[in-house]
């Protein structure tokens, strides 16, 4: 009796070790009932200079990144942003105070690319604190089957920018706040991500909800 209950207990404790190395976030099924209308979320969007710090739910995460560039046909595997050729060029990857992270659209999961608080490599040297999310839009141009690397480029910014989009008519849907910025330390941003040549860092939204 004592060796089952052992053996029941070491299996448990290699299951969470597992799921702990595995570093990765399972994010809510996205919700259909909620936010604003696009008309009223055109009305409202803005770009803000200033974020509130409060903490992004869960569950308003799981529906940024869906709408962002999720997958809303799963048989056929399309995205919500469209993208030349369905190449579905874009990654975001998701900056916050534990990591960085990679959305799996498949998995609908944030998948870790490095530990650490790394928000800071968006900010100047006089910031002290930083919006509860970065996302930083990557376009790999590898994945465009024709063209030559100008024209994968038009199309990867093209591309880009229907997901940034897609993320800020989503924010002010449900009183948050985004705003686009193409200015970064792109080379910083490549090392630290380990992206190779075809990967090119495009736009960098902080998101946070409506500071008061």
């Amino acid at each position: 009796m004592k060796k089952g209950v052992l053996i029941c207990l070491i299996l448990s404790l290699m299951i969470n070790l597992s799921a702990q190395n595995n570093e990765s976030i399972v994010l809510n099924p996205p919700s259909k009932d909620r936010g604003k209308t696009v008309i009223d979320a055109m009305w409202n969007r803005a770009s803000p200079r200033e974020f509130d710090t409060k903490k992004i739910s869960h569950q308003d995460l799981s529906d940024l990144l869906w709408a962002a560039n999720g997958i809303n046909r799963p048989e056929e595997g399309k995205r919500t942003a469209p993208s030349a050729m369905n190449a579905q060029d874009v990654d975001v990857f998701v900056f916050n105070e534990t990591g960085v992270y990679i959305y799996n659209a498949q998995k609908h999961s944030l998948d870790l690319v490095v530990k650490g608080d790394h928000r800071k490599i968006f900010s100047g040297p006089q910031d002290d604190s930083y919006p509860p999310l970065l996302l930083l839009l990557v376009s790999d141009i590898s994945r465009f089957r024709v063209g030559d690397d100008a024209l994968k480029l038009e199309w990867a910014a093209i591309d880009t920018g229907i997901v940034a989009q897609n993320i800020l008519l989503f924010c002010t849907s449900i009183d948050m706040v985004g705003r686009p910025r193409a200015f970064m330390n792109k080379e910083s941003i490549k090392e630290l991500l380990s992206l190779n040549e075809k990967q090119y860092p495009i736009l960098n939204i902080p998101v946070a909800y409506k500071k008061d």
